[in-house]
């Protein structure tokens, strides 16, 4: 997701030095042990049923950290 003005963060202000920038946000929502997957010995696959829907990730962070996904 993007944020389109760093203004928008909030307790951040407008510095006319630095200007107005936007910036591109990259999130990995996981649940615990997929550690299995990643790790060098004995790896396995994460069944379908353990994986985070794009939905259930949207829910999760708007409850956890009230913000508005778009």
């Amino acid at each position: 997701f993007g944020i389109r003005e760093h203004i928008d963060i909030p307790g951040t202000k407008y510095d006319p030095k630095v200007g107005i920038f936007g910036m591109d946000v990259c999130v990995s929502v996981e649940r615990p042990g997929y550690r299995i997957m990643r790790r060098k010995r004995c790896r396995t696959k994460i069944p379908r049923k353990h994986r985070v829907s794009r939905e259930e990730a949207i829910r999760f962070i708007e409850e956890k950290f009230n913000v508005k996904v778009e």
